[in-house]
């Protein structure tokens, strides 16, 4: 049996065998693989292996840009205030001073202001519709502009028609000595400059114009001398679209005051050494006693005016398309056609000389 076993390694039909043969069984040769069937669900998941080792940290990158909210700016003694800030504030535009005096002395004492004095331009940049209810103090020897970016008031403005509640004055402090220490290099031999205003022209001639767009000064505006040894200096003032409710007054300051007003309205200005080199489309209302005046135009004088010596020194000379209240001019008087016409309509007293400019007559 052995030998038909080993003679045969076929598969066979039912009913036979190779062990135990049957005649006429024929072996029967495999056949193809048939398709293989569809793939079985996949199994659990098995258990996570243990982490490899973290590998050698890459070269740091290049800083990107700088994201918003980020505001930069060239000038190093730019300082932003706005009374409604919660404050104190450190100056930049995220976060202004609420006090005015703050962002004055953050600027006066800045670095560069220190260095180089008077020929650092300090701007102290206002929010609209700020109300500062302080008195406010500007130290010598040093340029500093107090520009609005729309109305403000020094002043809380808490009573009809932006009245103040306690009238708040600006002090301008002068002293020769401060300026010598600047003025011994004569790369910064330059004046003092205080402007106060704003941005927008605007005017403040009428009662209510300076209401929408202008600075208010409830109180004074005062230059003061703290330099007990030499009190004269030379030194700059500037109004621009603001209204002084009270006066421009002087305390101990003995130089030259060159003042420009634009589109500003005063009350009464007193100072014997104040020379009026502009005054344009402004008003005054009150006594006006100052040194000279060179320019004036577009202007309603409606307090008695005393002009103390000739015409000051920034020419065009004279007073030209103004108009006049019922006063009386003290001291020399250039005026053109349209002013003087005014000038004796309006019944107006004269004490010294008077030049007509552009008169056929």
């Amino acid at each position: 049996m052995n030998r038909y076993y080993n003679a045969f390694s076929w598969n066979y039909p039912i009913g036979c065998s190779a062990v135990f043969p049957v005649r006429n069984c024929t072996p029967v040769p495999i056949g193809p693989t048939g398709p293989t069937g569809p793939t079985g669900s996949t199994g659990p998941t098995g258990v996570t292996g243990p982490t490899g080792a973290t590998g050698v940290t890459g070269t740091q990158g290049g800083t990107g840009p700088t994201g918003p909210g980020i505001f930069e700016w060239g000038e190093e003694c730019v300082f932003w205030a706005d009374s409604s800030a919660p404050g104190p504030g450190d100056g930049t535009p995220a976060d202004p001073y609420n006090s005015l005096q703050a962002a004055i002395n953050a600027a006066v004492n800045s670095p560069l202001a220190v260095a180089i004095g008077m020929k650092a331009r300090c701007i102290v940049l206002i929010a609209a519709n700020s109300a500062f209810n302080e008195d406010i103090v500007i130290a010598p020897a040093r340029h500093i502009q107090l520009l609005g970016l729309g109305p403000w008031i020094l002043g809380d403005g808490a009573l009809a028609n932006f009245v103040s509640t306690v009238p708040r004055n600006v002090t301008i402090q002068t002293s020769e000595a401060a300026e010598n220490v600047y003025l011994v290099n004569p790369n910064l031999n330059v004046r003092p400059v205080t402007v106060i205003g704003t941005f927008n022209n605007g005017t403040s001639v009428s009662t209510h114009t300076n209401y929408t767009d202008g600075a208010i000064i409830s109180g004074n505006i005062t230059f003061q001398n703290v330099s007990m040894g030499d009190p004269f200096t030379t030194i700059e003032f500037q109004l621009l679209n603001t209204k002084v409710v009270g006066g421009i007054i002087q305390s101990g300051h003995m130089g030259i005051l060159n003042t420009y007003i634009y589109n500003s309205r005063i009350n009464t200005m007193i100072h014997n050494g104040l020379r009026i080199q502009r005054m344009v489309d402004s008003r005054s209302d009150g006594t006006i006693n100052v040194d000279a005046y060179s320019n004036i135009t577009s202007t309603s004088i409606n307090g008695n005016v005393t002009v103390n010596s000739a015409s000051s020194d920034v020419p065009p000379t004279g007073i030209f398309s103004s108009q006049f209240g019922s006063i009386t001019w003290s001291g020399p008087l250039t005026l053109d056609t349209s002013s003087n016409y005014y000038f004796n309509l309006s019944a107006t007293l004269m004490t010294g000389p008077k030049v007509i400019l552009f008169s056929n007559t």
